[in-house]
């Protein structure tokens, strides 16, 4: 399954590789610590550790530091060990390496560059938690054993001005599982309201609401999820000299830019093609936009008195529109205390751990579907854990010839934007922007892939 995948990850590595191999695991009273191998208790359920070992764990705030503290030395008393303690939410491979932290918080990039580094859970750490929309963010680098525990997210989301809605007389009590009004829950829906917008009057806060949705071609990550609208996914065949333009269901992806572009989004006197996603959470400008949890929405709702909703994206022809999103999570690097570590891992996997960071900071968790009623959160916070379920990552498919370089890169080098612009202004069939996309990436995949 995949075994293309292995080789690709240990290509990219730019850190040597090394570190610890591990003997094996082991259970009982008789297991011998000898920094190779894990001992586990079976009856009380944790991991032995080796005394005075010396260990170095980067956490996200200075309360779970504290919180693991507690836990460790409830668990094991009587134990010495040395913790070295940061307070880093997210470190990349090389400075995990530079400040010699053994147990830290990265997203899944940089995770594969340490790959042959890391070192597995152990399947007896959370065997039976649930993954309901968050496997995909997974499946790669944990191909064969747990190497990463998703923690956390960070992108762009879509949202709604609830209270605009409700108060220009729309139904938006009624919602979907992906937390959709019902009567938007499709493209098709909003597509219906942009067209017939101007023929009554939108007045909320004493002011003509001029914009639908403010769609913009000014940065190429946010705009990712459109061009999923077909069902179409970047590498979908994890081969990257396939980028997949010339799929059918890319194809069907333009056919709804160009589908968009028939429709009237933005009436304002001076319509503008800018960044305005800020300004739909700020200045609420429009029923419907973009927001990630940087925006301070939570704030802006209690200073203005207003609701806003974070959701999926609508879908399109019942296909499920998928942004980007960069996922942060735990993992471990070898050392002279595996059995130690395994505890450390085990310890940080409990739900308690979880409640504690979203206690004490302001991430938004990476949590299974079935399990977001299970922790205390603000209402904002479980919307967009929800609604990032319905995301995916960045592809980690190195070029053949040149594994350094990723094919997912050509997304972020090429100039294509003007493409995607000139279909939704109706310059350009779908068909023609299909064969420039395709010509663009074999240019750049036969100047890259050498």
């Amino acid at each position: 399954m995949r075994k293309w995948m292995i080789g690709m990850i240990a290509a990219v590595l730019t850190v040597v590789g090394g570190g610890y191999i591990y003997t094996g695991y082991a259970s009982g009273d008789f297991c011998r610590l000898d920094k190779q191998t894990v001992c586990y208790d079976a009856n009380n359920g944790v991991f032995k550790v080796e005394d005075r070992s010396t260990i170095t764990i980067a956490l996200p705030s200075k309360a779970m530091e504290d919180w693991f503290l507690d836990q460790f030395y409830l668990t094991h008393p009587g134990h010495t060990v040395n913790f070295d303690f940061r307070i880093i939410e997210n470190l990349s491979a090389q400075q995990a390496l530079d400040l010699g932290v053994d147990i830290f918080y990265t997203d899944t990039h940089q995770a594969a560059l340490l790959f042959d580094r890391l070192t597995p859970f152990d399947s007896r750490i959370d065997d039976e938690a649930s993954t309901e929309g968050i496997v995909q963010f997974t499946e790669v680098i944990n191909m064969e054993d747990v190497l990463f525990r998703p923690f956390s997210y960070q992108g762009l989301l879509f949202v709604y001005n609830k209270t605009m809605l409700e108060t220009l007389g729309y139904d938006v009590s009624t919602v979907t599982d992906t937390n959709l009004p019902q009567m938007f829950s499709r493209w098709e829906d909003l597509i219906e309201l942009a067209r017939g917008w101007k023929s009554v009057p939108h007045i909320y806060n004493q002011k003509e609401i001029n914009i639908v949705f403010p769609l913009t071609f000014e940065e190429k990550w946010q705009f990712y999820p459109f061009l999923t609208a077909g069902d179409w996914h970047m590498f979908e065949d994890n081969d990257a000299t396939q980028a997949g333009f010339d799929q059918e269901n890319f194809l069907a992806s333009l056919n709804f830019l160009k589908t968009l572009g028939e429709v009237t989004w933005d009436y304002s006197a001076q319509p503008k093609d800018d960044w305005l996603y800020e300004k739909v959470i700020n200045e609420q400008i429009a029923p419907f936009g973009m927001a990630g949890p940087w925006m301070f929405v939570e704030q802006i709702e209690e200073l203005k008195s207003v609701d806003y909703v974070f959701s999926a994206f609508p879908t399109y022809q019942d296909k499920q529109l998928k942004p980007l999103v960069i996922v942060t999570g735990l993992v471990a690097l070898k050392n002279e205390a595996p059995s130690l570590t395994q505890e450390i891992l085990r310890i940080l996997s409990l739900p308690q751990a979880t409640q504690t960071a979203l206690d004490t900071t302001k991430k938004i968790l990476v949590i299974a579907r079935d399990q977001l009623g299970s922790f205390e959160m603000s209402d904002n916070r479980r919307q967009m854990s929800l609604a990032f379920t319905y995301s995916e990552i960045e592809p980690i498919v190195a070029l053949p010839q040149n594994t350094a370089k990723l094919g997912f890169d050509f997304y972020l080098e090429a100039d294509f934007m003007y493409i995607l612009k000139s279909v939704y202004k109706q310059e350009l069939t779908p068909l023609e922007a299909q064969q420039q996309f395709i010509d663009l990436y074999q240019t750049w995949l036969s100047e890259n892939n050498r």
